[in-house]
């Protein structure tokens, strides 16, 4: 087996050494979060669950496509091939849905403070577990087919015209009916969820203009501080849907190439993926720098390390003053 390095192994791997520490930073802060303030806010846990599918969506899927582009061969056998795809496709479909539950959250906190406004807010805050749980449990059921019945690790002979080849995997589909079919219905799933997000989006863009020309002509340094962290906040979830967006329109117009032809070429598959993959690793870099409570919690980290190190050299200097003076 040779092993080969080239600009499309080296892409795949920069996402690996970006998207897996950064999604494990977010993940692990929030955890000791929860555990040190007894509780997550929902937007925190949004961010949380976001992060721990973004962390899946990397292991399953980026690291096979960078082993297989540096020349590693026969990776799964057919029953590992489907779980890996399934499990793949779920947590894409997760990550979709996840950005659209937290754009349509956010929207609903900067909703007027009326009593129906308030116990719209109070009703999506308390039940933000069972939505996800729905989710899961309706992505999981629509990718049955595609992760356990197409799914194989290996072709007899030549590969089939409808078929996706993974390289370390292929998806065939047994005829033209189901291959079009599958594409349509998984991408009507997330053009819902996309419009969602430009919706809930939109209506932040709108909230955000017209609390900009009200912080100016609030003279409370509270109420202004606190309007703030809720601008920012709403910055930061439009910086991701949007983000969100841009690589989704990559993605699925390449979805859309290859549900007009057969025999789809694996650079093509492995195109999509890289866009996929992109969000996984950029979007904790968004969420790291416009996160309060991340830089907080950051900040902490370090200052105790550097507090640590600096009382590790002090002791280590003494005991070496006292054994020259022995």
């Amino acid at each position: 087996m040779e092993i080969r390095l080239n600009p499309k192994s080296a892409n795949f791997f920069l996402l690996l050494i970006i998207g897996i520490p950064a999604n494990l930073t977010i993940l692990m802060l929030f955890i000791v979060s929860a555990i040190s303030d007894k509780k997550l806010m929902p937007t925190d846990l949004i961010l949380t669950k976001l992060s721990f599918v973004n962390i899946i969506v990397v292991l399953v899927r980026g690291i096979p496509q960078a082993l297989t582009d540096i020349g590693i061969q026969k990776l799964f056998n057919n029953y590992g091939c489907k779980v890996v795809i399934f499990t793949y496709r779920v947590c894409r479909a997760m990550s979709v849905c996840i950005t659209a539950v937290l754009s349509i959250y956010q929207c609903s906190v900067l909703l007027p403070p009326s009593s129906k406004y308030t116990t719209l807010k109070q009703k999506v805050a308390q039940n933000i577990v069972v939505i996800f749980l729905f989710i899961w449990c309706i992505n999981g059921i629509i990718y049955i087919p595609l992760g356990f019945v197409y799914t194989q690790s290996e072709v007899n002979s030549t590969i089939p015209k409808y078929a996706i080849n993974l390289e370390f995997c292929f998806v065939l589909f047994p005829n033209e009916v189901a291959y079009r079919v599958n594409g349509i219905v998984y991408s009507f799933r997330d053009f819902i969820f996309i419009g969602l997000m430009v919706l809930s989006s939109s209506y932040i863009v709108a909230i955000l203009y017209k609390h900009n020309k009200k912080l100016q002509n609030i003279r409370s340094p509270d109420q202004k501080q606190r309007n703030a962290t809720e601008l920012k906040a709403a910055k930061a979830v439009v910086m991701l849907v949007t983000l969100y967006v841009f690589l989704f329109g990559l993605d699925n117009a390449i979805w859309m190439y290859t549900l007009t032809v057969s025999n789809v070429a694996p650079v093509i598959s492995s195109s999509r993926v890289f866009f996929a993959l992109l969000y996984t690793a950029v979007s904790p870099l968004v969420i790291m720098g416009t996160n309060k409570k991340i830089q907080q919690k950051l900040k902490c980290f370090s200052y105790n390390t550097d507090k640590k190190v600096k009382q590790s050299t002090v002791a280590h200097i003494e005991i070496k003053t006292e054994e020259m003076n022995s």
